[in-house]
C-alpha cells in the first residue's frame, strides 16, 4: 500500500514498484487536469568524456519511434488527445512531461512507459536529430554572446568538474557523436529503478496505483552507475572580463561554491532565506538600495541553488544603467557593501516576513499541478525525500537571524568567480578584432 507522508504544503503520497520505479502522487482536485512527469536521474554530468551532448541528443531521439509507435507518431498522438508534451535536460536530470485532461492519463502512461525501454530509432533518425541539436547549439550558444560568457564563467567556476561542461555539449562534440553513443546512454540510464514518476492533479494514489503497475510495472530494472561529480578544488577566487559584440549593456555576476546539501544539512535553508532577503525580487534589500535608492542599476538578483547532487551555489547578478563605466572591482564593492549593510540591518521582524513569503510562494505553486510536479520532481531527483519536501515549511520557519548572518559570513570564505560582460569597445570594433 502507498504510505502517506506527513502533509503540510503538498498533499502527496508515494510508493515504489518492485522494479524500483518511484511514484509520487500530488492531489489537486480544483480542475480535471493531470501533469505527468518522468524524471530520469541522468544528465550531462553522466556523459563520458568527449561525448558532450549525449543526454540532450537522446532527449530529442525519445520523440522518435518505438517498437509499437511508428517514427514521428508520438507527437501526433499527444496532439490528438489534447496533451501538451515536452522535455528538458540539465546537468543532472532529463525530464519528460505531459499536461492533459485527467481522462487522458492512461494514454500518457502507455506512451511514456513504452519509450522507457522500447525506443527504436534508426541511423537516419539519429543523423536528423544530431543536426537539429547542432543547429540549436549554433543558434542559442555560438551566436549568443551572453551564453558564450556564461559557459566561460562556468568553466572557471567548476574547473574539471562535469558541472563546468555545457549541457548542450560543445559543437565539435555534437558533430562527433555516433548512433552507438546515444544508444549506449539510453541503455545505461533509462530504467525504472533510475526514474521518478510524478503525477500531479485530479487523482489520488489509491486510484492511480493500478494504472502505474499496469504500464510501468512490467519494465525491467538493471544496475545503474552514476558519477558523483563533487568539486574538490582548493580555495580559489578568479575573475573573468569579456567584451563581446552585440552586447548593449554591462552585466556583472558572482557565484560561490558551497558544500553539498548532504554536508551542510539544514544550513541550506539559511542560505535560501538569505538569497530571498537580499535579491529575491523588487521587495528585496538589494533592489531597494541599488535600484530604487541608488538609481545607477536597473536590476539585481541573488539566488541559491541547493537542488543539486553536487555542490550548492550562491549567486549574484547586477545590471547597471546604460553607459555605466565602472570596473568589475567597483561594481563588486558596491554590491557587497550594500549586502553587508542589509545583513547588518536585518531584524527578526523582517526575517519573519521573508519566511512567510517563501512559504506562501510554495503554497501558490501547489495550486498549479504543473508547478507542483516541477518542484517536487527536482527535489526528489536531487536526493531529497518526500518528507523533506513536506517539511519545507517547517525548515524555512525555523531559520534564525543568527543562521542567516552566519550564512553570509560563510560566503566571504567560499571559493568563487566574479565576472563582467560588456560591449565590445569601439576601438576593437573598428579594427575588426575579436576576443
Amino acid at each position: 500500500m502507498a504510505e502517506m507522508a506527513s502533509a503540510t504544503v503538498f498533499k502527496a503520497e508515494e510508493f515504489v514498484l518492485p522494479n524500483g520505479l518511484r511514484c509520487v502522487v500530488v492531489e489537486n482536485h480544483k480542475a480535471p487536469l493531470i501533469k505527468h512527469m518522468v524524471w530520469y536521474k541522468a544528465g550531462s554530468v553522466d556523459e563520458e568524456a568527449g561525448k558532450g551532448g549525449s543526454a540532450h541528443l537522446l532527449e530529442h531521439l525519445m520523440f522518435r519511434g518505438t517498437k509499437k509507435v511508428k517514427d514521428g507518431a508520438f507527437n501526433e498522438i499527444m496532439e490528438k488527445h489534447g496533451a501538451v508534451s515536452n522535455a528538458f535536460t540539465t546537468h543532472e536530470v532529463t525530464a519528460y512531461h505531459e499536461f492533459a485532461d485527467i481522462s487522458r492519463l492512461e494514454v500518457l502512461m502507455a506512451l511514456e512507459s513504452d519509450r522507457m525501454q522500447n525506443l527504436n530509432f534508426d541511423k537516419q533518425a539519429f543523423e536528423t536529430e544530431r543536426k537539429i541539436v547542432f543547429q540549436e547549439r549554433m543558434q542559442r550558444i555560438e551566436n549568443n554572446p551572453s551564453s558564450i560568457f556564461s559557459e566561460r564563467f562556468d568553466l572557471l567556476l567548476w574547473g574539471n568538474s562535469p558541472y563546468g561542461r555545457p549541457v548542450t555539449g560543445l559543437a565539435e562534440e555534437i558533430e562527433s557523436l555516433t548512433y552507438d553513443d546515444a544508444l549506449s546512454f539510453y541503455q545505461r540510464f533509462y530504467a525504472p529503478n533510475n526514474a521518478i514518476l510524478v503525477l500531479s492533479g485530479d487523482i489520488d494514489a489509491a486510484t492511480v496505483k493500478p494504472l502505474v503497475e499496469k504500464y510501468y510495472g512490467k519494465l525491467q530494472s538493471h544496475k545503474v552507475k552514476r558519477q558523483n561529480p563533487v568539486s574538490v578544488r582548493p580555495y580559489f577566487r578568479e575573475t573573468l572580463e569579456m567584451e563581446l559584440p552585440d552586447i548593449n549593456t554591462v552585466k556583472m555576476v558572482e557565484s560561490y561554491i558551497l558544500d553539498t546539501t548532504e554536508e551542510i544539512k539544514d544550513e541550506v535553508y539559511d542560505y535560501a532565506v538569505l538569497a530571498e532577503y537580499l535579491g529575491g525580487g523588487e521587495t528585496s534589500a538589494l533592489y531597494r538600495d541599488l535600484v530604487l535608492k541608488n538609481k545607477e542599476f536597473v536590476s539585481v538578483f541573488a539566488g541559491y541553488n541547493f537542488v543539486t547532487n553536487g555542490n550548492t551555489v550562491f549567486s549574484f547578478s547586477l545590471l547597471p544603467v546604460e553607459g555605466n563605466k565602472m570596473s568589475l572591482t567597483e561594481l563588486s564593492d558596491i554590491l557587497h557593501h550594500s549586502a553587508e549593510n542589509a545583513v547588518k540591518n536585518l531584524t527578526d521582524k523582517r526575517l519573519e516576513q521573508i519566511k512567510r513569503k517563501m512559504v506562501a510562494d510554495l503554497v501558490y505553486a501547489n495550486d498549479n499541478p504543473a508547478d507542483a510536479a516541477q518542484w517536487i520532481g527536482y527535489m526528489l531527483a536531487s536526493g531529497f525525500s518526500l518528507a523533506d519536501i513536506q517539511n519545507y515549511e517547517e525548515k524555512i520557519s525555523s531559520v534564525t537571524l543568527s543562521g542567516v548572518k552566519q550564512a553570509f559570513k560563510n560566503l566571504q570564505k567560499a571559493s568563487g568567480v566574479k565576472g563582467l560582460l560588456k560591449p565590445l569597445s569601439s576601438e576593437l570594433s573598428v579594427k575588426g578584432k575579436s576576443l
